[in-house]
């Protein structure tokens, strides 16, 4: 489907408007522009403009007061803000209010249309009013948050796949709401208004997890004094969460590929077979598929399960919705401690944005709650960082500041400096994603979207191997 662009240059510097209107309009755009604040949200009450770039620097009105009136007049337009280089304090507070992104002048059209671009991939301009009731519907009681285009898409599969019975398999890293998903998905289903039971399957030893999957007899074993109900039989015609399956011991794996196949259980001890009138959904961090090739799981089990995969992407993969979490932790921390923080402060909410958040959405939730935790006022912020996320900060600015001397008169390369920069952060980062994941070159080329040979070359050029 074609999509009608639209864009709102407000600058007050004619040339700007110019240069930018003229590369816009070679991308396809319908380009306006305004010089004055009042003059753009004068065409915004009258047109709905899909991307606007405003300066905040303005003649007649405040950049931020003129971005809170285009939220009152057209909350879908995509606010990308254009600030000088010393004002980033200001370009932070606009993205608290509602602005996707920023850039300092000077800038490089590329990096304009590359923010655009993405801009138009993440909000979804295609079904926006529908996608966003749907959004409201979903999540009014969790913590299924998103403005990602990425999880919007995923939650709509979910909507769509959740009416059948089929078996699902969630993959996603330790943190990213696998379970949320899960429940998610019982809730859609026509099973709702039965239990839904999620199992931890690392919680307990085999003997215990059998017992406490399939329930056992009366004498079964030592300490067996009655009859127990397994976790299978309290799910009847509800949903069973196996979360972890990957680290299920293959006696148990056998008794699951039963359970799908024949739809019953025997108890421990027990010679009867039990009715399973259950729909399961499974989900792991590992590699199933390298797992069969080690013999630890049944291949047969993985085509069972794997009938509909959802792969959940990590938090570092969707950053749009860092801001929108805090916000909605900061306030539950605040009614279960009995708190009343308002507010983040700018230099902390950068910090928390660009860490990559390797424990993702759950790691955030426990960083967010020791700084409520920690606050004396009503206020979060630098010094109620924890010190290991301080630190990686710190890190970060002190290698910026040496390449940058603050007391030198003569400034360095512009060029040089830049790759200086991207180059030190892409070694950096290359080499935590590698020990992240043993130095799995493929694994790690997938997690960032990477075709395998790019990935290895990229490690041979900052000399990366495992010591």
């Amino acid at each position: 489907m074609n999509i009608d662009k639209s864009i709102l240059i407000i600058d007050d510097e004619e040339n700007i408007r110019k240069y930018l209107g003229r590369a816009m309009a070679k991308d396809g755009f319908d380009v306006f522009t305004a010089e004055y604040g009042k003059e753009g949200l004068n065409l915004l009450v009258r047109k709905h403009i899909d991307i606007v770039l405003l300066d905040l620097n303005l003649p007649d009105i405040n950049g931020l007061d003129v971005l809170k009136e285009i939220k009152e007049v057209d909350v879908q337009s995509i606010i990308i803000i254009i600030t000088a280089y010393g004002d980033i304090t200001s370009a932070v507070e606009a993205m608290r209010l509602g602005a996707y992104d920023y850039l300092t002048k000077p800038f490089d059209i590329e990096d304009i249309k590359i923010v655009i671009n993405k801009a138009f991939k993440i909000i979804g301009l295609e079904d926006r009013i529908e996608g966003l009731q749907r959004q409201v519907d979903r999540f009014k009681d969790g913590e299924l948050i998103t403005r990602s285009k990425k999880m919007n898409d995923l939650l709509e599969f979910v909507e769509r796949i959740s009416k059948a019975s089929t078996t699902v398999m969630i993959y996603g890293e330790t943190g990213t709401g696998k379970e949320l998903i899960a429940d998610l998905i019982h809730k859609k289903s026509p099973r709702t208004s039965k239990p839904f039971v999620p199992i931890d399957c690392t919680s307990l030893p085999e003997n215990l997890l059998e017992s406490e999957l399939f329930g056992h007899e009366k004498g079964a074993f030592t300490g067996a004094v009655g009859v127990k109900k397994g976790l299978f039989q309290v799910a009847n015609e509800g949903t069973v969460f196996l979360d972890e399956i990957g680290e299920l011991p293959l006696t148990l794996q056998a008794k699951i590929l039963r359970v799908l196949e024949t739809k019953s259980f025997r108890r421990v001890g027990g010679e009867r077979y039990l009715e399973a009138d259950v729909r399961i959904v499974a989900a792991t961090n590992r590699n199933l598929k390298q797992l069969i090739e080690e013999e630890r799981f049944r291949s047969d089990l993985f085509y069972r399960l794997n009938v509909v995969p959802i792969y959940l992407p990590s938090l570092r993969d969707r950053k749009e919705d860092i801001f929108p979490l805090i916000e909605y932790f900061v306030q539950l921390f605040n009614k279960k401690i009995g708190r009343n923080i308002s507010n983040v402060s700018n230099q902390a909410l950068k910090v928390l944005i660009d860490y990559d958040w390797p424990g993702n959405i759950r790691e955030l939730k426990n960083v967010i709650e020791h700084m409520v935790i920690t606050s004396k006022g009503n206020i979060i912020g630098m010094r109620n960082l924890p010190t290991e996320i301080r630190d990686i900060d710190k890190d970060v600015s002190f290698r910026s500041d040496h390449l940058i001397e603050n007391d030198s008169e003569i400034l360095p390369d512009y060029r040089k400096t830049k790759r200086d920069l991207i180059e030190g952060f892409e070694r950096n980062y290359l080499k935590r994603l590698l020990e992240k994941n043993d130095w799995n070159i493929s694994q790690s080329a997938r997690e960032i979207k990477m075709h395998r040979s790019s990935f290895q070359r990229l490690a041979r050029k900052h000399g990366l191997q495992r010591s």
